[in-house]
């Protein structure tokens, strides 16, 4: 990227946002993780550093850091403090291709018909995207916003699977093991298998083996190695509450 590329809705990759001062700080309400990217904001700092400390991930960061710029919380070069940020929710004021806040709907439950489905369409080694009606990567999708600049890299996956790999990835922390794999938290060992087997065969890096994925095939990697630990996490947790003999 050139330094001097635009992120959407802030402005150059190199700008070194400031806060505003005219805004008391202790009014605003802003979450742990909003209150954490707020605090590396200094006047100093560019937005692409800002990403590269936050350690919540890019896409994360810069979600956070339109929300602060669009509440006039922190400024860009050349623009002036105001006494208060303007009134309207930062949706509505935000610029016509973020106008629409995306609702997380719960995450999708698993049946046994969609697990069947989707080991019959990996089951034959495709590499067709995974971006289809019933896949995990459909389930989880929570529609919200991806920086255009994220999905330069991978020319061999469509833009869709990349929106929604992105999405996942950023998420993966943030969904608990039974959600990931779309079981109930109470699911039986081979529910929960079932479901993995499902998963892992559309998400893991193989399957796109010989592809030009670039930086996706690194996410799909932290994808496929969250959906084993979720596994492990839920048969821990059924072991432990397995009466003892």
């Amino acid at each position: 990227m050139a330094p001097n590329e635009e992120i959407i809705g802030l402005g150059k990759r190199t700008d070194r946002p400031r806060l505003n001062t005219a805004i008391p700080m202790s009014q605003l309400k802003l979450s742990p993780t909003e209150g954490f990217v707020l605090s590396r904001i200094d006047g100093s700092v560019s937005y692409d550093e800002i990403c590269q400390i936050s350690g919540i991930g890019r896409e994360q960061t810069l979600e956070i850091l339109r929300k602060l710029k669009q509440q006039r919380v922190i400024l860009g070069p050349g623009e002036k403090a105001e006494a208060a940020a303007p009134p309207s929710p930062w949706a509505q004021t935000r610029p016509a291709h973020f106008a629409r806040e995306p609702k997380t709907p719960p995450p999708m439950m698993v049946t046994d018909d969609m697990l069947r489905k989707a080991q019959e369409k990996a089951g034959g080694g495709s590499t067709k995207d995974a971006a289809e009606p019933g896949s995990t990567l459909e389930r989880l999708d929570d529609g919200s916003i991806v920086d255009p600049s994220d999905l330069i890299e991978g020319p061999d996956i469509s833009g869709d699977t990349k929106k929604r790999i992105v999405r996942l990835h950023r998420r993966l922390r943030i969904l608990a093991a039974h959600e990931l794999l779309g079981v109930p938290p109470d699911a039986d060992r081979a529910t929960v298998k079932r479901a993995f087997t499902a998963a892992s065969k559309e998400l893991h890096p193989d399957r796109y083996f010989g592809k030009n994925l670039g930086t996706f095939r690194e996410k799909l990697s932290q994808i496929f190695a969250r959906l084993t630990e979720a596994m492990q996490e839920m048969e821990k947790a059924r072991k432990a509450k397995k009466p003892a003999p």
